[in-house]
């Protein structure tokens, strides 16, 4: 089977650094956009693809392109995504997928009419570590979750952006809220969170938030505690484990995902007789873990459009984080546990 036309929307880190640093050779690389000219036109001529256009609709019109990938401000995407499926394009879009959930709603909606699919490239559930870890738990080695904890922190130090309201939960909190669903293979029913601002990023303007505990119940009773926090000292993007460190305890074992990739993953069964080390196949370094669930993700993309099946986080499916994140939200603002829209 021939390649797909690849059309790519936005030009800035996650388009350079994840999308063409990973799936590029599965494609024929038709067209990308950019509302800057000099700008598209360097990226057009160092990934080889064949035109430049600085206006999305120019791209979406362009007959040669069957897949898109939006790496624009998730502000922009609803717009895209509608766009893009009315004319028959498959989207395969940065997370989140909007800023309401209600939007994000209808980005799927749309796709689901006009019969295109559409993934969310939230790459987390497809680290070899946290496959493994689901794996484990869906096997019964350790019997069943009763309750633990992930731990994701670090320090990043973000231009302020006064205008968006929302941050720390719906920008990194919902990877390691996918990654807990895909682990357990169930859905969070209950959710108490607290979040806040971070003192020095409020001096100079920042308005979102920059950590929060979520406490999450799920289907069988398992209670999880969520802390996230860019703002930890000590904790620079490049010393961060992406999917943080998981503590998770079962009534026959106890599972822990560690900040050494060398050893990702440690197990106490009594099972299987006590403590042992999972084999995790490849072996990734932290740099190198995202590119790579990045191309995994695009990888079992390409299958469905193939053979008309759902990506393990389509749309559909990643409204389900989306109601955590935003249930989450309510519960801050309300001092009380909320039900996530599943």
């Amino acid at each position: 089977m021939s390649k797909l036309g690849l059309g790519l929307i936005g030009c800035g880190w996650a388009a350079r650094n994840l999308h063409m640093a990973s799936y590029r050779d599965l494609f024929e690389l038709k067209s990308v956009c950019c509302r800057t000219k000099p700008h598209v036109e360097r990226f057009r001529e160092e990934f080889g693809f064949e035109t430049a256009y600085t206006d999305h609709m120019s791209l979406l019109e362009d007959p040669d392109v069957d897949v898109v990938t939006i790496c624009t401000p998730a502000s922009t995407r609803l717009e895209m995504i509608k766009h893009a499926a009315m004319r028959g394009k498959h989207v395969f879009t940065e997370k989140p997928l909007a800023w309401e959930i209600r939007e994000a709603e209808q980005a799927v909606e749309t796709c689901e009419k006009h019969g295109v699919n559409l993934a969310v490239a939230d790459q987390y559930r497809f680290f070899p570590h946290i496959q493994t870890a689901a794996r484990i738990i869906k096997e019964g080695l350790l019997g069943t979750p009763f309750t633990g904890l992930l731990e994701s922190v670090i320090y990043f130090d973000f231009p302020a952006y006064p205008a968006q309201t929302k941050g720390f939960v719906i920008e990194q909190a919902t990877h390691n809220i996918d990654s807990l669903r895909s682990i357990l293979g169930e859905e969070a029913v209950e959710v108490y969170a607290k979040m806040g601002k971070s003192p020095s990023k409020v001096r100079r303007g920042e308005v979102r938030e920059f950590w929060s505990t979520i406490t999450m119940t799920f289907e069988s009773g398992c209670v999880i505690q969520l802390f996230n926090s860019w703002d930890c000292w000590g904790y620079h993007v490049a010393k961060e484990s992406p999917e943080g460190r998981i503590h998770l305890e079962c009534d026959r074992g106890t599972l822990f995902i560690n900040r050494d990739e060398r050893t990702p993953i440690t197990v106490y069964s009594a099972n299987l007789g006590g403590w042992f080390t999972p084999d995790v196949s490849p072996k990734l370094g932290r740099d190198e873990l995202e590119a790579y669930g990045t191309l995994q993700s695009m990888k079992k993309f390409i299958e469905c459009i193939e053979k008309g099946s759902e990506h393990p986080v389509s749309g559909r499916e990643y409204l389900k984080t989306l109601g955590v994140a935003f249930a989450a939200y309510e519960s801050a603002e309300k001092n009380i546990p909320i039900e996530p829209r599943l």
